[in-house]
Formats: C-alpha cells, structure tokens, sequence
C-alpha cells in the first residue's frame, strides 16, 4: 500500500467518522424535540345497515360496498364536524362534515357506565375504597391500582391502559422513565399472634346416697 493510497484511506475514515457523530447528534436532537406518544381517542362502531347507508349518502362516500363504519371522535368533543370516519372492508378514511340530521344522530353517542377518578398526590388510595355506594367498586379498583403505582414506581409521567374482554386482561404502560422503575414486594400485614386459650368446664355431679330405713 502506497503512501498516497493510506492518505487517502485514512482522509475516508475519518470523514465516515465526522459523518456518524453528526448523525448521532441530529438523533440525540431529535430525541430531544419529538415525543413519541399514543391517546385514547373514544370511536363508534356503525354495524346497522340502514344507517351505514345513510352515512355513506351523507359523507359521500364513493364506495360500492361498506358493512362497518368506524367514526373516530378526534376533536375530543363528541362526534361531529372534522372528525373522521373509516369504511370497511375498504380501509378509507374519510374528514366528516354532517348535516343537521346528521349530527342530531351522532349527538345521541355516549359511553355507557364511563367514569374517571382523579387522585392528588397526597390521597390515599383508602378514600377511593369508601366512594359512593354507586362507584364504590370501581373505586376499589383504582385504590388498589394506586397503591401498586405508587409502590413500584417513584417518578412522573407515566400512562397506563387497561383493559379486558371475554379471553384476556392486558395492561399498556408507555411514557415513563425506565431507571425509577423498581419492584417493591407489597408489605406483610402483621396479624396479632392469637393464642388459642383452652377453656375447660368441669361438671361437678353430686351423687347423693339415699338409705331406706324398714321400721317394720
């Protein structure tokens, strides 16, 4: 290898190498500016063929066949104006812009039994374990969820979702800092040693003897 073919060699590497610390710094600077994260966006299942009909007239939807619609609520305002609705089997996407009439329908959507409970950081999970007869179980739920997260988990944001149907319960967590994260076993409740007390009833039977005395 001559001189002139090391030089050059050399002058390659390092310009490799210039070009990956650049790279890492626009990454590290884009981990800095972008926040990857996810949101729960509430959604309604259209299955009723008269009023997937009726939808696809309304949003003009040039599809020959649609059996569901799912409208995406991303305003985060009830369904409605600039909303999105998805078409299958198509896949489609389509921005929503109802009509009176249409809107009346959509105003009727509503979450059945959906409910919030919201803890300060000083709460105890106790006080949601005594909410009102109505709530109560799923207080119940959410103290004990409370006590593990705040066991288990020392630092701030965190997201979690859950959720359950008919086969499996799973659990999403995303948005939390990896190194505050550490098991702690849950403490022992230390019951008071009862100490069995033998109770012994005596039954005292007095046997009287009785002597006959024949005067005759």
């Amino acid at each position: 290898m001559n001189d002139k073919f090391k030089t050059v060699h050399i002058a390659g590497l390092i310009v490799a190498a210039a070009a990956m610390i650049i790279m890492a710094n626009e990454i590290k600077a884009q981990s800095r500016s972008v926040v990857v994260d996810q949101t729960i966006v509430q959604t309604t299942t259209v299955l009723n063929p008269k009023l997937i009909n009726f939808f696809v007239e309304e949003f003009m939807i040039p599809e020959k066949e649609v059996k569901k619609m799912i409208i995406y609520d991303l305003t985060g305002d009830g369904f409605g104006d600039k909303d999105i609705a998805r078409t299958y089997p198509g896949g489609r996407f389509y921005v929503l812009s109802p009509s009176v009439k249409a809107q009346k329908i959509m105003n009727l959507w509503s979450f059945g039994g959906n409910i919030k409970f919201t803890a300060n950081s000083n709460d105890s999970p106790e006080l949601f374990e005594h909410a009102p007869d109505s709530v109560r179980a799923q207080g119940a739920i959410f103290a004990d969820l409370l006590r593990g997260l705040r066991r288990n988990y020392k630092g701030v944001p965190i997201k979690i979702h859950l959720e359950q149907d008919d086969k499996v319960t799973a659990i999403e967590m995303w948005g939390y800092d990896p190194n505050l994260m550490r098991y702690t076993p849950q403490p022992v409740n230390k019951v008071p040693e009862q100490i069995p007390v033998m109770k012994l009833i005596y039954l005292e039977k007095t046997v009287v003897d009785s002597v006959y005395v024949n005067r005759n």
